[in-house]
């Protein structure tokens, strides 16, 4: 009687066990598959573009770069020669 318990038992700590490996694999595709889905949107190609200025005067447009430096016009990177 306690031999048919215990294979009882044991039959059905073996299904659980295949049903939650079988949930933990899921889970870690779905994981994956997520991270691969973000991994593609933030490598998406962003929307440039281009803003051309004209002056009506012949003058220099100052540009504020992503760094936050402002490009005066002037072809040198030497920050002594550049307006104050």
């Amino acid at each position: 009687m306690e031999e048919k318990l215990t294979l009882e038992l044991l039959k059905e700590v073996k299904a659980n066990a295949k049903k939650w490996f079988v949930i933990s694999i899921i889970l870690l595709v779905i994981l994956f598959a997520s991270n691969m889905a973000w991994l593609y949107y933030w490598n998406l190609p962003s929307e440039d573009y281009t803003v051309e200025q004209h002056n009506e005067d012949e003058g220099d447009n100052n540009i504020i770069g992503n760094n936050g430096d402002i490009n005066d016009g002037t072809l040198t990177d030497d920050k002594s020669s550049k307006k104050k």
